[in-house]
């Protein structure tokens, strides 16, 4: 039997380099297209459902933050396979693998197969066929639709499973010398410590790579993954045979397309190459800046990933952020441009590209192109913050770089690029290494953490959250397990009635560390689906027995089953449990209920309103509703206060005119052929979707509550209007009852400042406000000149001449307070800096009076000096902390100091 000369523990990309001999010809040079339509269609053919690519971020899935693999969306179907609602199905799953546990970010450029995004091709079935199935479609695809030849491949089975043995060497025909026997810890595999698992077997392709034996691994490319799910593990390891076995399967599409078209490196296939010399042409028309040409291809491959990555992250409403998956992105976009940077391109770097990768995956993904003005923008203006925090960064990278002879750069600095600059460590690292330097990550962490613990608030009880929601969700997946379900009554429900009442029974309990219950009721009334809307509490009252009165236990909220469909309750249940098939009535706190539906409904007229106004780039990126109130994120330039209004009173004017509110059940591909607009975060079933239509307004793919007409939206007001991010908007607003009590207390406000303000009607309260602010200026006008004064003929008591570096400076010790008893301490110390900056401009001036703290240097004598790095400098010494700008810095000392004799000298 052939056996691997083994270095291997897990299967993992094979690190091939360009060249060294290797003796590669084309297969087929079929295109990643043409392989990515034969895998759908094949298996189409053998019975296989096609389904679209799930979207990149995980729906229902809090443990992920990207889909991550190709079986990832069908999680809760190898869980419970009788729920699939096919047993056999195909996909092209668009996957990234970058932040969190999964993560190549790093990787990316340097290695011929890590990537950020990639698509994997895969087949699963939920108990329709059996191993010999699954073997033999995969060995006629590899044989036929690819026409890869026999002898250059090989597979791997568990040494265990000698029936995947047989069937390759009996039924498929294989010589045993190319089949490998392997441990469970390469060909065993489970999706956690308990769950389904089973032995996998791999087909792997010989690269021919003449560095390594013909029985090295190192020489072989694994292309694809078979996973027989056939057991359950339990918690103490024990393997029980499922009474419903299942596949799962994976092909990297970029691998195989490596394969086909006999390249030895991902980036060289067809689609990347397409972006690759789009970077090219973008190079080109910028100054040529001269770098090894093993780095400058690691940075146009960087570039080329990094697109794809980032704008099918934007197009599902994915933004860039300081947090989850918004800083994945932004680490993602800003690594990007500092490689394309590198290459001298000055200009915008990913926009620029866009065409480049519509060209090459467009056809495949055609949101890229129904998208592409709102993804644009997003990266846009992403790339032009980045830009001024780049230049600021290599500014202070530069002198750093020039001033420490042990090439470190220490926690401490690159903590305050990361903290007061926004420089990401990681982007600090990459820097440092291309200088010959190192970062202090451990010291950096450090410095971290212990920020974090000072800036957490109520961390206990966010301890206490976070330990209840897991307990939450592992509940829930057990249940879904075992076939848990319900049906949920809640669209039934007029949202304007003032009560209702539910008649269901328990169909699952469980008590809670924290004393409640976890309730499952069918049927359900209460709301938990999502789509931005807070759910549905209310009450349970429990029917009585023969020895107890009747109980109403009230329902904190509801969380969605795993499902989606329905909901569990979370039941402050008194420390005691229900019982499987209580009667219970269930009735949902309705005027919560109808805030929800005034407001959800608003949201729809508000993002009809907006693409009005501001165009059909306008696209949802996130929307929170509440009982009293909505917020809704939006990709936009920033609105004029006059575009504000106008949207304002669009949504007033559609909600007066009191137009129904339809909704239908049809189907994904008829509802987009009617207009509808989805979330690009929502994942939507082909073959029955919800369409919420207000006639001639709107049209939503959307599962929340609504109105019966959009007559209760009125009155519509817009409370705020901002920036959440690069390319990003937000409108708070209120509508409907809420509205009308927004717009009486704003009244009562306005009231109380005209009766302050002695304006005797409210039309002059504005002519008040500025004549209150005239006289203000003339005060503060007053002041400065007063403290100018001060600050000139303040008293020194001490004075000390020293060195911060290598700057001359002068320490004067201010009289206490009480000498000038109608000055602000702070703004003296600053003043007098300042003004002994300007009449002794050969050192720099620290200033103290007790605990205040000012340092200035004059720019014209030091003009490559900060004056905040040398106050931090002096902070070392004497214990305080500031901050500041170049010419002035200013701080607070833990202890006064009223004497040269008490600083640290």
């Amino acid at each position: 039997m052939y056996a691997w000369n083994r270095h291997r523990v897990s299967v993992v990309p094979r690190q091939l380099r360009v060249g060294l001999g290797l003796h590669l010809r084309t297969v087929s040079n079929m295109r990643a297209s043409e392989i990515r339509k034969r895998y759908a269609e094949y298996f189409e053919r053998t019975g296989h459902t096609r389904l679209p690519s799930a979207n990149i971020v995980p729906q229902n899935d809090p443990t992920l933050l990207f889909t991550n693999a190709g079986m990832v969306p069908f999680k809760q179907y190898f869980l419970q396979p009788q729920t699939s609602p096919y047993k056999m199905i195909t996909t092209a799953q668009k996957c990234v693998r970058a932040g969190g546990k999964h993560n190549d970010l790093d990787q990316v450029g340097y290695t011929p197969r890590h990537h950020t995004f990639f698509e994997m091709l895969g087949n699963f079935s939920f108990g329709a066929y059996d191993k010999q199935t699954v073997i033999r479609m995969a060995w006629k695809f590899v044989q036929e639709e690819l026409q890869l030849p026999i002898d250059r491949l090989r597979v791997t089975v568990l040494e265990s499973d000698h029936e995947t043995y047989e069937i390759w060497r009996d039924q498929i025909k294989l010589d045993p010398k190319q089949i490998v026997r392997c441990r469970e810890e390469d060909n065993f595999w489970s999706m956690g410590n308990e769950g389904p698992c089973g032995p996998c077997t791999e087909i792997f392709w010989d690269t021919q790579d003449t560095r390594y034996a013909a029985d090295d691994e190192r020489r072989w490319l694994e292309f694809w993954n078979i996973v027989f799910m056939q057991f359950h593990r339990s918690s103490d390891g024990t393997l029980t045979p499922l009474s419903t076995p299942c596949v799962d399967t994976g092909m990297g599409l970029e691998r195989i397309a490596s394969i086909v078209q006999g390249k030895t490196n991902n980036f060289d296939t067809d689609e990347f190459q397409i972006i690759i010399r789009g970077v090219d042409q973008l190079q080109r028309s910028h100054a040529i800046r001269p770098l090894d040409a093993q780095v400058e291809v690691a940075y146009k491959r960087i570039v080329a990933d990094h697109l794809r990555a980032s704008a099918f992250l934007v197009s599902e409403g994915v933004h860039p952020s300081n947090t989850g998956r918004g800083y994945v992105l932004r680490r993602i976009i800003r690594r990007a441009v500092r490689a394309g940077r590198l290459l001298g391109i000055d200009g915008p770097v990913l926009p620029a590209l866009y065409s480049s990768l519509e060209a090459a995956m467009g056809a495949a993904y055609p949101e890229l192109t129904e998208r592409r003005d709102s993804v644009i923008a997003v990266l846009q203006a992403e790339e032009s913050a980045f830009a001024k925090t780049l230049d600021k960064g290599m500014s202070l990278l530069t002198k750093l770089f020039a001033s420490n002879a042990a090439k470190v750069v220490s926690a401490e600095d690159t903590f305050a690029l990361y903290d007061t600059h926004g420089f990401p460590v990681d982007l600090t690292q990459i820097i440092a290494r291309d200088h010959g330097w190192t970062v202090d990550v451990d010291g950096f962490n450090a410095i971290q953490t212990q920020s974090r613990e000072r800036n957490k608030a109520s961390w206990k009880s966010g301890a206490t959250r976070t330990q209840l929601s897991d307990e939450i969700s592992s509940k829930l997946a057990e249940w879904q397990t075992h076939g848990i379900s319900t049906r949920f009554c809640g669209y039934e429900i007029d949202p304007e009635q003032v009560s209702m009442e539910q008649h269901s029974r328990v169909v699952a309990s469980s008590m809670l560390s924290n004393g409640d219950a976890l309730i499952v009721v069918d049927p359900c009334p209460f709301y938990a689906r999502g789509g931005g809307q807070e759910p549905d509490t209310g009450s349970l009252t429990v029917s009585a027995s023969d020895c107890e009165a009747p109980r109403t236990l009230t329902v904190k909220h509801a969380v969605a089953l795993p499902n989606g469909q329905a909901a569990a309750l979370c039941v402050d249940a008194q420390h005691t449990e229900l019982q499987v098939g209580q009667p219970v009535v269930a009735a949902i706190d309705m005027q919560r209920r109808n805030g929800c539906a005034v407001h959800h409904t608003a949201t729809h007229l508000l993002h009809a309103a907006l693409r009005q106004v501001m165009g059909d780039t306008v696209t949802q990126a996130g929307s929170l509703v509440r009982p009293d109130s909505l917020r809704f994120d939006f990709t936009s330039t920033a609105l004029s206060d006059d575009r504000l209004r106008e949207v304002e009173r669009l949504v007033n004017r559609f909600a007066l005119a009191s137009t129904p509110v339809n909704v239908t059940h049809t189907t994904l591909k008829a509802a987009k052929e009617q207009g509808a607009m989805a979330l690009f975060t929502e994942k939507y079933q082909a073959d029955n979707v919800r369409m919420v239509r207000v006639s001639n307004v709107s049209v939503e793919l959307c599962s929340g509550t609504h109105l019966r007409t959009t007559r209760g939206v009125f009155p519509f007001q817009i409370t705020s209007e901002g920036s959440v991010g690069a390319g990003t908007r937000r409108i708070d607003a209120v509508a409907g009852v809420a509205a009308s009590k927004w717009l009486q207390q704003q009244f009562a406000y306005a009231q109380n400042a005209a009766h302050i303000l002695n304006a005797k009607q409210l039309s002059k309260l504005c002519d008040a406000v500025h004549r209150l602010n005239d006289t203000n200026k003339t005060l503060r006008s007053d002041a400065a000149k007063w403290l100018r004064v001060a600050a000139v003929n303040a008293q020194t008591v001490a004075t000390h001449a020293t060195t911060l570096g290598s700057v001359p400076t002068a320490i004067h010790i201010l009289a206490p307070e009480s000498s000038a008893p109608h000055t602000s301490d702070a703004r003296l110390v600053a003043e007098r800096a300042c003004h002994l900056r300007d009449t002794q401009p050969q050192n720099a001036h620290v200033v103290i009076q007790d605990t205040h703290i000012a340092l200035a240097v004059n720019p014209i004598s030091f003009p490559d000096v900060q004056a905040g790095a040398l106050l931090r400098e002096l902070l070392k010494k004497l214990p305080g902390k500031g901050g500041g700008q170049g010419v002035l810095a200013q701080g607070r000392l833990k202890s006064a100091v009223t004497d040269i004799h008490m600083l640290p000298l």
